[in-house]
This record gives structure tokens, C-alpha cells and sequence, in this order.
């Protein structure tokens, strides 16, 4: 479960959000399921690369899919670019973190 931590604090913290952002309406529904897909995406990856699960095709296109909704659901907004001006921590900062996290997990060397 130590292994874990960074990624399992995320989980929660996503889930809070997502229900602060159901309870009102804001930002914080759009950045809670962003963090939920990014600590999901990353810490599949880092069982993989710890050997703990099989290294499947069906894995790594879940994974890059979790990204790939990520950017789509900031991009898509509608103005944006406003977004990410106004309110950049749900809008440019969190999905940043998740994406960079991913990529630094999937990307570093095996010892």
C-alpha cells in the first residue's frame, strides 16, 4: 500500500471533488474526474512497471486513453483558452499533473 500512497490520496481527493462538484455545480466535477483518470492511469502503469500485473495491450490502450480524455475534456471547452486563464488550477494545472506523472512513471527506467 506505501507504493501507492501518492496515487491512493489522489483517488480520494478526486472522488471529493467530483462530489463537491455535484453537491455545486463548479470546476471542481471537471478537475475531480481528471485527477481520478490520471492516479488510475498512473498507477496502472506503475504496476506495470513493477511487474505486479501482466504488460497487456488491453493495459496500455486503457491507460493512454485515460490521457487522451484528459486533454480532450479541456480542449473541448467551450472558450477554452478563457478557462485556462480565469481558472487555471482545474483547467491547466491539475491536468498537467496528471499527464506529467503518467509520462514520468512510463518513461522512467526499470533498476
Amino acid at each position: 500500500m506505501k507504493k501507492y500512497l501518492g496515487s491512493t490520496i489522489a483517488l480520494v481527493f478526486g472522488a471529493l471533488s467530483v462530489i463537491a462538484g455535484l453537491a455545486k455545480p463548479s470546476s471542481a466535477l471537471t478537475a475531480g474526474i481528471i485527477i481520478i483518470l490520471g492516479a488510475l492511469a498512473y498507477r496502472s502503469a506503475k504496476k506495470r512497471k513493477l511487474g505486479e500485473v501482466k504488460d497487456s495491450l488491453m493495459r496500455k490502450v486503457l491507460e493512454v486513453s485515460a490521457i487522451f480524455i484528459i486533454i480532450v475534456a479541456i480542449l473541448l471547452q467551450n472558450n477554452a483558452a478563457n478557462y485556462i486563464l480565469t481558472d487555471p488550477v482545474p483547467n491547466l494545472i491539475i491536468p498537467l499533473w496528471a499527464i506529467i506523472a503518467y509520462l514520468v512513471i512510463v518513461l522512467k527506467k526499470v533498476r
